[in-house]
């Protein structure tokens, strides 16, 4: 069966390229980039009319890349195919529309690759936004450079994410009460569990839009750099990329807004504080993931229920939107949700519920309008009419974590 997926509605085609940056000041985790982090990136950005040939979702040279991506995460081989052939909306190297759009940095989820959420890519550029998506090598579940090199994910950072839930300590941030939950937190941030790792996403970030400023991006994307406004940028991820969205929205002051899609964070820098920014929070649902994996008397009531405000006031930043999105699974906020649904609920637990159009058409209608609201100045009293539009999207209730922050000695 053919999968496809609706055009973006702004008033822009779309092109794309690809370009590359070569990181050479943060520091470096893998050995073989200690002379420096090469960094592969895809852009997609408003572009003039053109009838050049739209890119396919994967070309064929990078469709180890997908298959990567399917071994990465335990889904079946034919979904890679499927989504392999599928035709963007997006046309090759299209000549860019004009200059000084607003611009977003994208980072996709731990073993995920650069294009994983392509509509939301395209539906950004069509309204107006130049959009980097960066893949991290070793980290991603491939990298394909231009010049043919191929980077597989590094085995021992799949072993250690994927073991995550194994760890002492850790069910009890899902099922212990408030005050378990805020005790073990602090034991997988940082220096523990996959905190080096995220703050090195975080650099990628930052090595991005310091190429951006210095114009340094090479390839066909180098061109694109002066389409890009870094006084009006945004971040956004999805998964482990979210949290390395969030934490560089808080580490980078050229950061004006961001979006958290369904990552819990890894950091302390935004534990028990205010992020500096205005934050979209998008959450799956948890409770059901859970519940049809067998994971009893879950607690939690989000993963990110003691981060980007302090404690005593969580939940009531009028600029920090919690919200979480009913019966949609953790690997259905990417591409995974074009996947036929009968499909999707034989192998995501849980999955299977949320129909795959209005899934893509819920996160662009959400997200655009926290960056429309943000860097645009748009008055169009974001999120009030998304909430109206989507009713299985809810905000998420922090007043338990308000009610026992009252009680900390």
């Amino acid at each position: 069966m053919a999968i496809t997926y609706a055009a973006p509605t702004g008033p822009h085609a779309v092109g794309v390229r690809d370009g590359e940056v070569l990181d050479t000041t943060y520091p470096a985790l893998r050995p073989e980039e200690a002379n420096g982090r090469r960094l592969m990136v895809r852009v997609w950005y408003p572009a003039s009319p053109s009838a050049g040939q739209h890119r396919r979702y994967c070309e064929d040279a990078e469709l180890p890349v997908l298959r990567w991506l399917a071994e990465a995460t335990g889904a079946p081989q034919r979904w890679a195919d499927q989504l392999a052939g599928m035709p963007s909306h997006s046309v090759t190297g299209a000549a860019v529309a004009a200059s000084g759009f607003p611009t977003l940095v994208f980072s996709h989820g731990a073993m995920s690759w650069v294009s994983q959420n392509a509509p939301l890519m395209e539906h950004l550029a069509s309204h107006g936004y130049v959009v980097w998506s960066v893949a991290h090598p070793g980290e991603a579940c491939g990298v394909r450079f231009r010049d043919s090199e191929l980077v597989r994910y590094d085995d021992g950072f799949k072993d250690k994410f994927v073991g995550l839930l194994a760890e002492p300590g850790y069910s009890d941030k899902l099922t212990g009460d408030i005050a378990r939950r805020f005790e073990v937190t602090p034991e997988f941030l940082d220096d523990r569990a996959m905190g080096p790792w995220s703050q090195r996403w975080v650099d990628d970030f930052r090595a991005v839009v310091d190429a951006l400023e210095s114009g340094s991006v090479t390839g066909p994307a180098a061109d694109l750099v002066t389409a890009s406004d870094t006084t009006r940028l945004g971040v956004l991820g999805m998964s482990f990329g979210a949290a390395a969205a969030a934490s560089a929205a808080q580490q980078d002051e050229r950061v004006r807004a961001a979006v958290n899609l369904d990552g819990g964070q890894f950091l302390s820098d935004l534990l028990d504080t205010d992020i500096r920014v205005p934050l979209l929070h998008l959450a799956s649902d948890i409770r059901g993931q859970l519940a049809a994996m067998g994971v009893p008397g879950l607690t939690t009531l989000d993963a990110n229920e003691f981060f980007f405000e302090p404690l005593s006031t969580a939940g009531t930043r009028s600029d920090v939107h919690r919200l979480r999105i009913e019966d949609v699974t953790h690997l259905e906020l990417a591409d995974f949700v074009l996947i036929p649904a009968t499909e999707r609920a034989s192998v995501l637990p849980g999955g299977g519920k949320v129909d795959s159009q209005r899934t893509i058409d819920l996160l662009n209608a959400f997200i655009r309008g926290h960056f429309d609201a943000v860097l645009l100045g748009a008055q169009n009293g974001f999120p009030g009419k998304q909430l109206a539009e989507y009713p299985e999207v809810t905000p998420i209730d922090l007043s338990p974590v308000r009610t026992w922050s009252l009680t900390r000695a």
